[in-house]
């Protein structure tokens, strides 16, 4: 619309000059002899200007008159001097490198995104949209994540070397003793206790009766708590005698463990049931996580605190300027080697517009302040011409 009215303002200005000198002229007055002067400077000015600034755009009146048209003439220079001032000046190699070492990308994105975090509106907008786009996320496409990511991993876990690692890992440990004697000592705990020392007394008169009918008879004779006491006693110095680590019968114990651990590396129906457990395992773990994500979705102090956490966790890494420093790095590179796109998207566009379009282009974006030339070059050929002919018509 402002170009539209420059454009107006001038054309009116020069047929005001050329009305004015026209009116003007046929009279002797010197009044009207000096507007007359005014007038005609005015029109010589208007049209020199008008022929100028179309001049530049294309030929007046489209008359191919010389060194006219110069933009669509000149457009290869044109293009050529605007790739080179974008690749030398503007855009420059050397400029761009220099604006990426000079800033502390990482830093700054990081302070970005807490101020972002400061203000409610933001953090609100920003839990919300993390919440809508976990939502989007259905459970199969996590469950195929998962499978995609872990499975050939935990496939690829052989369970009899699971297996027999497990069992190196149980006798190097010696686990297995320690398993032992853990045993040990809880029986004795257990049948030093009164309840379980008069049963286990009972249990064995009660075996003695059903098993020995002649020793039953003198069962009487001998008392069932002398009995209860021989038998106690009895366990209680076999368990004492398990325990000792000298004793042989301990060691032919420990023995015939660890033996039957070793063969239990090759039996395929324990590898077998690993196997099943993995894959039941698998599924259960992939179940539990899609419930905990889903449930942690909906919680929006937890997803808040992890934002908190994780911001903490990075500006107080040790690696924070290693990122850093990776990054301008990645920058700086991405710069050298694809530097010379930006030339070529700027002539790749600028080739794709035919003259007519970069001429119109050029002449929306500047014409405004060159049609304005013209309005100035009326204005100031009337000025000029009233002054000349007033000392013409003085001094003659």
């Amino acid at each position: 619309m402002k170009e539209k009215n420059s454009k107006r303002l001038a054309n009116i200005s020069l047929i005001v000059a050329t009305c004015g000198f026209a009116a003007t002229m046929p009279f002797q007055s010197k009044l009207l002899q000096i507007l007359s002067g005014g007038f005609e400077a005015a029109l010589v000015g208007g049209l020199a200007d008008w022929f100028a600034v179309t001049a530049m755009f294309r030929h007046p009146l489209g008359i191919p008159i010389p060194h006219t048209a110069l933009l669509p003439k000149n457009r290869a220079k044109i293009t050529e001097g605007i790739i080179s001032t974008l690749n030398n000046q503007w855009l420059s190699k050397e400029s761009l490198i220099e604006k990426v070492e000079e800033r502390e990308w990482i830093n700054q994105g990081l302070s970005a995104f807490e101020g972002l975090l400061e203000n409610d509106e933001s953090r609100t907008k920003m839990i919300e949209s993390i919440q809508q786009f976990g939502a989007s996320i259905n459970d199969e496409t996590i469950e195929n994540y998962l499978l995609t990511t872990f499975k050939p991993t935990i496939n690829s876990i052989s369970s009899q070397k699971l297996l027999s690692n497990a069992v190196d890992t149980v006798i190097e440990k010696e686990w297995d003793a320690k398993t032992y004697e853990f045993l040990i000592n809880k029986i004795e705990e257990t049948v030093s206790t009164p309840h379980i020392k008069e049963l286990i007394g009972k249990e064995i008169i009660q075996f003695i009766e059903r098993k020995f009918f002649m020793i039953k008879a003198f069962l009487p004779m001998i008392g069932e708590e002398k009995i209860t006491e021989f038998v106690h006693s009895g366990l209680i110095d076999l368990l004492t005698e398990l325990k000792d680590p000298k004793s042989d019968r301990r060691n032919f114990i420990l023995s015939f463990i660890r033996l039957e651990a070793e063969k239990t590396k090759s039996n395929e129906n324990i590898i077998h049931q690993l196997d099943e457990w993995k894959n039941k395992g698998y599924e259960y773990v992939v179940k539990q996580a899609i419930n905990l994500f889903r449930n942690k979705l909906n919680d929006k102090d937890f997803i808040l605190n992890s934002i908190e956490k994780i911001l903490a966790f990075i500006k107080n890494s040790n690696w924070i300027d290693n990122v850093e420093q990776s990054f301008k790095k990645l920058l700086i590179n991405t710069i050298e080697k694809y530097h010379h796109k930006i030339a070529d998207l700027v002539k790749f566009n600028i080739e794709k517009l035919s003259t007519e379009e970069i001429t119109d282009l050029l002449e929306n974006k500047i014409g405004k302040d060159i049609t304005w030339i013209r309005v100035n070059g009326a204005v100031c050929g009337f000025i000029i011409g009233l002054i000349l002919t007033t000392l013409r018509i003085v001094f003659t």
